[in-house]
């Protein structure tokens, strides 16, 4: 389960060397050019996996609902990985602003929740979707409610 908390916070192996973070943040569209990086993102990968294959095969429905017109109040999250060096992959949630064609335009947070810059990406380098709703109820989120569960099972005692 230790993975799982390195997933939540880097996605990195230990004692992986980390080269400094690009200046302007970057989504993760292919595979790392290195091998480091590649073990990284497998293990990484191999974590949620299951959550992914089913938060994609529902993004297709998540899509058309946003492309129809959310509710007033709503707002449509990705959560795509931000390059944050050689092999440190930081999963992060953007706020959609468009989506046509398979390539997504979206609004990717910096270091303050007002710093945001645009970023556009290809539909496949999506893991996972949200749609918060205005009373803050929420759809998708496979992989969050996933790896929430992981660290609630993580945190029992057993006699």
């Amino acid at each position: 389960m230790l993975r799982l908390f390195l997933y939540l916070t880097l996605c990195t192996l230990p004692g992986m060397p980390a080269l400094a973070q690009p200046a302007r943040p970057v989504v993760l569209t292919e595979p790392p050019g290195t091998e480091a990086g590649r073990r990284a993102l497998a293990t990484a990968d191999a974590e949620i996996a299951d959550a992914v294959r089913e938060a994609r095969r529902t993004l297709p429905q998540a899509r058309k609902r946003f492309q129809a017109g959310l509710p007033a109040g709503a707002e449509c999250q990705l959560l795509v990985r931000v390059v944050a060096g050689d092999t440190l992959f930081r999963p992060t949630p953007v706020r959609v602003i468009g989506w046509r064609d398979g390539k997504v335009q979206a609004l990717l947070p910096l270091a303050t929740a007002s710093d945001k810059i645009p970023v556009s990406f290809p539909e496949s380098a999506v893991l996972d979707w949200t749609i918060l709703r205005s009373d803050g109820r929420e759809e998708g989120n496979f992989v969050g409610r996933y790896l929430e569960t992981a660290r609630n099972l993580e945190g029992l005692r057993l006699r």
